[in-house]
């Protein structure tokens, strides 16, 4: 329904597209009631950790009624809150500060948001299951889940929805900002980071399970032991990565739901560098580029091998931006808005005949204005085709190929990349992937569809194996003509629960799809690119429905 190469994207606002459509629509009961609730094991893999310890006291920041928390929800997104079930409780808002590690394994510290229910509903208090929540990519430092109602931290608005649709359900919630975020002394983000991001969201668990133990005498509330991860996005990712390392920690999962994550990194890098540019890749890939490098040391010897523009050397160092908007850093021109290339003619042929390679990409190209230099993609698609990653010919239909990572890449891009690939992963706790097909900023069939791939043809799976995905866009099915809803291993009950509750997020996600191209019609504006400039984040919201009917299974 929305062709890329409809994009106007030198107005597009990143923030806006991360939060201005956050989560669930419809919600049931939270699934877990005070009597079958149990208590969680006296020691966990978690907890002992050596990282993951509160720094200081935590801050409650915030103490909403019901009626508050319910008002704060009408307002900062008033569609959703209409399709929602209202919050039974109120929230007491929590912010953390606790230590972690960087990518080097060194001690650093982070901050994040406790949100623990409140309120006279017998879903309120007792002993409460878990949400362990992973954000989505954000551009600004200041970034900070404990403003609940503040609009003006891009946290905010997503905030507040995921206090009214977990918290208000009696579900604690527990959500770190992140190192790099917030009053974080990391100098960087790790973006993407499997390694550092799993362990910080261990750490943020540990934390966020301190607080609730520290405020139980005030607000009635305690850890029933159940331990549900979701997220979307760079979430999504973080999800997945946060599952495996939990297994390795041998620490409880109950369930997991990501979404829209780019699992396969190193074939969806070998796609964005083979011409098909992911909107807002040229956000993603400084931040990217900074991670790896403090990492491994050797994405590039100067910023300047690797970055285009004029201001290379200072492009690593831009996100997260303590001073700038998105929006600035584009009109400013430290930042192209949209081309990671350079629009042919390159002066290469080989560079020629694939930018774009194809008019729908168009967006990611530009002749003058692009983010990563010609050398630099030239050594990266050498690698490409001399170590292939064999996802590349099987989504070209050669579905003789096994989708898995190149054996032995060489280009330090793509070294770190497979390193940080999740595909090879198979959960032994229930884990259902959500989606939408027509994703124009990470790709459904380039991440989701190749690691359910390779989960059927993994050899490991048992009996006790329940995996699933999820296609939350019906829009085209017709054309299409593939699953929308494929699990393994879930009884009966349970699955025809939660694919009865996925055909209901199918259908809104649908109608809100048409709603929102008809009144672009009726503004003269394009309808296409109505769709594609909210369909990343449009699709969480529908995705989070699934994951409370998920949750609400155990």
């Amino acid at each position: 329904m929305h062709r890329q190469s409809d994009l106007i994207h030198p107005t597009f606002s990143l923030t806006k597209i991360f939060i201005s459509v956050w989560l669930a629509s419809t919600l049931a009961a939270c699934g877990s009631d005070n009597d079958s609730a149990t208590t969680p094991p006296a020691k966990t893999g978690v907890a002992s950790l050596p990282t993951g310890n509160l720094i200081k006291d935590p801050l409650t920041t915030k103490n909403l009624t019901t009626n508050a928390l319910t008002q704060l929800f009408n307002t900062t997104d008033p569609d959703f809150s209409q399709v929602a079930a209202t919050p039974k409780c109120g929230v007491r808002v929590e912010y953390m500060q606790y230590d972690t590690v960087d990518v080097k394994g060194n001690k650093t510290d982070a901050t994040g948001a406790v949100f623990i229910p409140t309120g006279t509903d017998a879903n309120c208090s007792g002993n409460r299951p878990i949400v362990l929540n992973a954000h989505g990519t954000a551009t600004t430092k200041a970034y900070n889940f404990a403003e609940v109602g503040n609009a003006n931290n891009e946290a905010g608005p997503a905030a507040t929805l995921l206090a009214a649709l977990f918290a208000g359900q009696g579900y604690v919630v527990i959500s770190p900002n992140y190192a790099g975020y917030d009053k974080s002394s990391l100098a960087y983000h790790p973006y993407l980071n499997a390694q550092q991001q799993s362990h910080e969201m261990a750490d943020a668990l540990k934390a966020g399970r301190e607080v609730v133990r520290r405020t139980g005498s005030a607000t009635n509330v305690a850890d029933n032991g159940k331990l549900f991860i979701t997220g979307y996005s760079q979430g999504g990712y973080v999800t997945m990565a946060t599952t495996r390392y939990l297994e390795t920690l041998k620490e409880p999962v109950t369930a997991a739901l990501p979404i829209s994550g780019p699992y396969a990194m190193e074939a969806f890098g070998d796609v964005v560098f083979g011409g098909k540019v992911m909107l807002g890749a040229t956000f993603f890939a400084p931040l990217m580029a900074r991670n790896y490098q403090e990492q491994y040391g050797n994405i590039y010897a100067k910023p300047s091998d690797m970055f285009a523009p004029a201001n290379a050397d200072e492009i690593p160092s831009l996100l997260p931006s303590a001073s700038m908007t998105d929006m600035q850093l584009i009109l400013s021109g430290k930042l192209p808005a949209s081309a990671m290339f350079q629009k042919a003619p390159t002066g290469n042929s080989t560079l020629d005949a694939i930018s774009p390679s194809d008019p729908g990409f168009s967006f990611g190209f530009d002749s003058t204005q692009y983010l990563v230099k010609n050398d630099y993609r030239l050594g990266y698609l050498a690698d490409a085709q001399k170590n292939v990653d064999w996802a590349v010919p099987y989504l070209q239909g050669y579905t003789n190929y096994k989708p898995v990572p190149a054996t032995l890449p060489e280009h330090p891009l793509r070294k770190a990349l497979k390193a940080n690939d999740l595909r090879g992963y198979l959960p032994t706790m229930p884990v259902i992937m959500c989606g939408g097909n027509q994703d124009p900023m990470v790709f459904f069939d380039v991440n989701s569809s190749l690691m359910k791939t390779l989960w059927d043809t993994d050899t490991n799976k048992t009996s006790a194996t329940k995996l699933g995905i999820i296609d939350i866009d019906v829009t085209n099915r017709a054309t299409r003509q593939k699953p929308v809803y494929q699990t393994l291993g879930f009884d009966t009950v349970k699955n025809n629960s939660i694919q009865s509750q996925s055909e209901k997020m199918q259908a809104g996600f649908a109608s809100k799809v048409q709603n929102i191209a008809a009144i672009a019609a009726a503004n003269g504006g394009n309808p296409s690119q109505a769709v594609a400039m909210q369909y990343h984040g449009l699709v969480t919201p529908y995705c989070m429905g699934v994951a409370q009917t998920l949750f609400s299974q155990f």
